[in-house]
C-alpha cells in the first residue's frame, strides 16, 4: 500500500460549496444592523496619545467610503499593509467569513499611509504586523479551509484552482481519459499514462496536474491511488524524470529551496502518523533532501516563506490531542548554513 500523504480531496462529493476568494474581506456577509436606518450609529473613541496601528491580515482588503460592502471603494491593500485607525467604530457588528471563518466584528475608521479615509471590516485587521507570504501559491486560500477543518469547501477549492492551472498551462499540458501529456523543453513531449484496471491485484491509479513551476525546472503532478492515497512527483521540464516528494511543494520566494509539508491523519491507535516536513534544495545544481523533520501528531499546515532562508508552518494538533495547542514553528538556515527547525 502507498504511503498516503495527503487527504484525498476528490472523494467528498456534492461540491455545493464554490471556491470563493476567502482570502477576501468580504467573502460572505450577514449583517446585523437595521437595515431599515438611513443613517450609521458611529461611536468616537476618545483619542489616545499615541497612535494605534492596524494591519490587514487578508489579501486585497477594501477600504469603503461608508461602514458597508455596498459602498464605494477607496482603496484595495494587500496583505500586511499598515494604517492608522481614528478611534471611530460603528456600533452594530457584521458578520463576514474570511479565509473559512466567520467573524462578528464592528467597521472602523481608519487612513492609509497617503491620507485616505475610510472604512475597514474589523474581522480583517489585527493589531500586530502579520507574517505575509513572500512566495504565495494559488492554493494557499484552499489550504487555509483545509486547516481550519473545512473539508467539502477545501475539496472544490482544490478542484476549481487545479482547473484553473490546467487552463492556464493548456499550451503545454493535455490532460485526458488516459493520463496527462507534458511538453518539454526540448520540445519532446512525455506522457503519464493511467493505470486503470479491474484487476484489484493490480496496481491502479491516476494522474492529476496541479502546477507548473518555471522557475525551479519542474511540473507538479499528484499520482492518486484512489482510497490508498497519493504522492506527489516533480517532473523535470527538461528531461521529463519523475521525481517522488514527501508532501505538497512550497518553493522559496529566490525559487532556490523547496518545503514539502504532508499532513496525514491516521487512527492514532490502528495507525502511525506521517505528519512531516521535508526541504530540498539544488547544491552543485542537483536535487537534494536538506532536511527532514517528523512532527509525531501535529499537523503541518499553511507555510509561509518570511526570507529566501526562513519558513514559518503552522502546527495543528491531532484530534485525540486534546491538551495541545496550535502554534507555529520557523524552519531555517543557522549560523553553520544548515537548515533547521525552531520551535
Amino acid at each position: 500500500m502507498k504511503k498516503i500523504l495527503f487527504i484525498v480531496f476528490s472523494t467528498f462529493v456534492g461540491f455545493s460549496f464554490s471556491c470563493k476568494n476567502t482570502n477576501s474581506a468580504e467573502s460572505t456577509q450577514q449583517t446585523e444592523s437595521n437595515s431599515t436606518n438611513e443613517t450609521t450609529e458611529v461611536t468616537e473613541i476618545p483619542q489616545k496619545e499615541k497612535e494605534t496601528t492596524l494591519y490587514a491580515w487578508v489579501d486585497k482588503l477594501r477600504i469603503r467610503e461608508q461602514p458597508t460592502t455596498k459602498s464605494e471603494i477607496v482603496a484595495e491593500v494587500k496583505e500586511g499593509t499598515s494604517f492608522v485607525y481614528l478611534n471611530e467604530k460603528t456600533d452594530f457588528k457584521e458578520r463576514i467569513n474570511l479565509r473559512g471563518t466567520l467573524y462578528n466584528e464592528p467597521w472602523l475608521k481608519i487612513k492609509t499611509e497617503n491620507g485616505k479615509e475610510g472604512w475597514v471590516f474589523g474581522g480583517a485587521v489585527k493589531f500586530y504586523e502579520p507574517v505575509v507570504d513572500a512566495n504565495p501559491s494559488a492554493y494557499d486560500p484552499c489550504f487555509e479551509l483545509w486547516k481550519n477543518g473545512r473539508n467539502e469547501r477545501a475539496s472544490a477549492c482544490f478542484e476549481k484552482t487545479r482547473a484553473k492551472q490546467l487552463t492556464k498551462d493548456n499550451r503545454k499540458v493535455t490532460a485526458s481519459d488516459k493520463g496527462l501529456e507534458l511538453m518539454l523543453l526540448t520540445g519532446k513531449k512525455t506522457a503519464l499514462n493511467n493505470v486503470t484496471t479491474a484487476d484489484s491485484t493490480e496496481e491502479n491509479y491516476i494522474y492529476k496536474y496541479w502546477d507548473y513551476l518555471p522557475k525551479i525546472g519542474y511540473y507538479l503532478v499528484e499520482q492518486s491511488y484512489g482510497d490508498y492515497g497519493s504522492t506527489y512527483q516533480l517532473i523535470n521540464d527538461k528531461s521529463g524524470k519523475a521525481t517522488t516528494i514527501s508532501g505538497f511543494p512550497k518553493p522559496s520566494p529566490d525559487h532556490k529551496t523547496i518545503l514539502a509539508f504532508n499532513a496525514e491523519t491516521v487512527d492514532h491507535v490502528d495507525g502511525e502518523s506521517n505528519n512531516t516536513i521535508v526541504i530540498y534544495g539544488f547544491p552543485g545544481g542537483r536535487f537534494k533532501k536538506l532536511l527532514e523533520k517528523d512532527l509525531g501528531d501535529m499537523e503541518p499546515h499553511t507555510p509561509k516563506w518570511i526570507d529566501n532562508e526562513t519558513v514559518e508552518v503552522s502546527l495543528v494538533p491531532a484530534a485525540h490531542l486534546v491538551d495541545e495547542r496550535p502554534r507555529n514553528i520557523k524552519v531555517m538556515i543557522n549560523e553553520n548554513g544548515e537548515w533547521e527547525v525552531k520551535e
